[in-house]
């Protein structure tokens, strides 16, 4: 399959406007004295990003659905302003989300395979988190800090259990792994810190 039958033109549109969108907002406000730090944003959230929305995606059509990402411009606009408001100490990201739904003559995913949907970006943030810290503690590089930091960020950040985040779904489909993963996250995101 060509990656042009897998990603609409709305859809590739969508997820770069957020990639920069959240790059700039992770490196603000250091990307002022530090422009090159802005690159080093675009690594590492950008594939802590794509790759949550794209675990999103791709399970959502393992299960037999259709499933694009769409952002979210409110949310965007309001996690600039947030950033720039509070000197980055605040951080609201929910840039957009991926949509799926199924076809006419497709099967309803059943409550086994919206918590499989719902827990695919968590999971990949708290896997790249664990990684990312492992090889931190034998390699050294701050980048791997940083990356396990941002993934454990994002991880918490979309467990919890209100609104239109994952964890509200995961919350309400199946408690059981919404509070495993967020044991994992956590003890990961405070074993960045040391």
């Amino acid at each position: 399959m060509a990656l042009s039958d897998m990603f609409s033109f709305i859809e590739a549109r969508d997820i770069l406007i957020s990639i920069v969108v959240l790059c700039i907002i992770f490196s603000y406000p250091e990307v002022i004295t530090n422009p090159l730090f802005f690159v080093t944003s675009l690594l590492v959230v950008g594939v802590a990003f794509m790759g949550h929305e794209l675990s999103h995606k791709f399970v959502a059509i393992r299960q037999g659905f259709w499933s694009e990402y769409r952002m979210w411009p409110q949310g965007l606009v309001m996690a600039v302003l947030l950033a720039f408001a509070t000197g980055g100490a605040l951080i609201f990201a929910a840039p957009g989300a991926v949509y799926f739904r199924s076809g006419l003559f497709s099967r309803s995913p059943g409550e086994k395979g919206l918590t499989k949907i719902a827990m695919a970006g968590i999971s990949f943030n708290i896997a790249l988190m664990w990684i990312s810290l492992a090889l931190y503690y034998f390699s050294g590089f701050a980048i791997l800090a940083y990356m396990a930091l941002i993934n454990g960020w994002l991880a918490i950040f979309n467990l919890l259990p209100f609104g239109m985040l994952d964890g509200q779904k995961l919350f309400r489909l199946n408690r059981d792994i919404w509070a495993l993963l967020l044991v994992l996250a956590v003890i990961g995101f405070i074993l960045v810190q040391f």
